[in-house]
């Protein structure tokens, strides 16, 4: 079976002004079942020009000076070269570095990552490709129709190192690869200026962060002041409960309690 990594490594995430969504990690490898046989492109055959006896002249003919027309030669120089064929999954190598990224993506079911990925990635031939996520190992197979497509203000931009770090901690434990955390916190007060590194940076002197998500309006992309974060361990979370709630954190002291849901 044949192999081809995809990279980079991507998130979908809120730009600037966008309500509060994060699709997980993205990553993943594709392989086809049955070796492709990669199609084969004849070459452009060229011009030949045909072979003319040359007799010395007769004496008393009068010569004929024979001029060879350049309209083929012309015309064959015209032609647009014939391109080879492009090799399923060649170019998402090059997204977002020499090849600018595309605005579809597909997800690993296993720990959520994602590639930016198109349906010519996929190939010309069958409905789709199977994948290997190059994070968690999960296989499965992509159709094209099933290839999403980013929505309204959002983009991709690089997965953070603290997702890697999680995914890679959930396959040493034995866990599923996507596990957050077992406890998840409301943060209330939170300053505007608060960002998600600073809470994966001041909920992580308490144990290992899963997930941190901000909640903005919807309307006009500005933070609300409130935040969920979800602790890997129950150690965690009842050390984050007892050491950070009433923590002045950016002039503000924030509130933190278990979430409802």
């Amino acid at each position: 079976m044949k192999t081809i990594i995809l990279f980079p490594l991507l998130v979908a995430a809120a730009s600037a002004f966008a309500p509060s969504f994060q699709s997980r990690a993205f990553s993943s490898s594709l392989f086809s079942e049955e070796p492709a046989k990669e199609p084969t492109v004849e070459a452009t055959p060229e011009a030949v020009t045909p072979a003319v006896a040359v007799k010395p002249p007769v004496e008393g003919t009068p010569s004929v000076e024979v001029v060879a027309t350049t309209e083929t030669a012309t015309e064959e120089a015209t032609k647009e070269p014939v391109k080879a064929p492009v090799k399923p999954g060649s170019q998402q190598v090059e997204y977002g570095q020499s090849l600018p990224l595309p605005d579809t993506y597909v997800r690993c079911g296993g720990c959520q990552s994602h590639f930016a990925l198109t349906e010519e990635d996929l190939g010309d031939r069958g409905k789709g490709r199977r994948l290997e996520c190059c994070v968690c190992g999960n296989t499965w197979f992509q159709s094209k129709e099933r290839i999403m497509n980013l929505r309204e203000r959002m983009e991709l931009v690089d997965l953070p190192e603290h997702d890697l770090e999680r995914i890679k901690l959930n396959k040493e434990e034995g866990k599923p690869a996507g596990f957050i955390g077992d406890s998840k916190l409301y943060v209330g007060n939170v300053a505007f200026e608060c960002t998600t590194a600073d809470m994966y940076e001041e909920f992580g002197t308490c144990g290992s962060v899963g997930d941190v998500a901000m909640v903005y309006d919807n309307e006009t992309g500005r933070p609300r002041g409130f935040a969920f974060v979800t602790m890997r361990t129950k150690e965690g979370c009842d050390k984050a409960l007892a050491e950070l709630n009433g923590k002045d954190i950016m002039g503000r002291q924030i509130s933190v309690r278990e979430a409802n849901n």
